[in-house]
């Protein structure tokens, strides 16, 4: 948007650089209008220079959201692993105390009654954490579902975003090249009819005659 009154004013000024073209003009005039020709260049130089930075820094960003969107993911996979590690963990913790009551079951009568106790005891609690576990499990890898889903989302429209606007940049840095080469190819002439200019014989005064 920045650039609309620029360019604005190049077209008026070009607009007047061409009537000028069509009257005969003194070499000073064709001087002033080739040093305004150039500046005019320069500043269109300047502003695809400003649109290539920008595009860059869009870029930037975009690889910024992707890192932050891999980051989430591997911390929420890690969560569910570590879970996982723990659910497994109980469970082994079960058959080793199975083995141990079949071992002390050939030992002891009374002892085997009170470590089958103990063991129920200890299945129920196990049972009761494993269940919690594997609902928190579940919730987890759910929510990790969801925002995995919604991250894609979020990430699919603002890499639209950033198509469309790294494509009207495009287009916007096509225009200004396209100007600029018209304004070199002014330049060119101007200095072309300066040169013709100079090289035509001065006309004598009716004094001198």
């Amino acid at each position: 948007m920045k650039a609309l009154p620029l360019c604005l004013l190049c077209l008026v000024a070009l607009v007047k650089c061409i009537s000028f073209a069509r009257s005969d003009r003194s070499p000073e005039q064709i001087a002033a209008e080739r040093a305004l020709m150039t500046k005019k260049t320069a500043l269109l130089e300047r502003e695809n220079q400003v649109l290539r930075d920008e595009n860059l820094e869009l870029t930037r960003l975009n690889d910024l959201s992707r890192a932050e969107k891999v980051k989430m993911q591997a911390e929420q996979i890690a969560e569910l692993e570590r879970r996982a590690a723990q659910l497994k963990q109980a469970e082994t913790s079960i058959a080793n105390l199975t083995e141990k009551i079949g071992i002390l079951e050939s030992e002891s009568g009374g002892r085997i009654k009170q470590l089958t106790s103990l063991n129920e005891q200890l299945a129920r609690k196990s049972a009761e954490d494993a269940r919690k576990l594997q609902e928190e499990l579940t919730k987890l890898q759910l929510e990790s579902a969801q925002e995995k889903e919604r991250l894609g989302k979020e990430a699919a429209e603002k890499e639209f975003n950033f198509s469309k606007e790294l494509q009207e940049m495009r287009s916007r840095l096509a225009e200004k090249t396209k100007e600029a080469d018209e304004l070199r190819r002014q330049v060119a002439e101007l200095r072309a009819n300066e040169a013709r200019q100079q090289q035509k014989p001065a006309t004598p005064s009716p004094a001198t005659k």
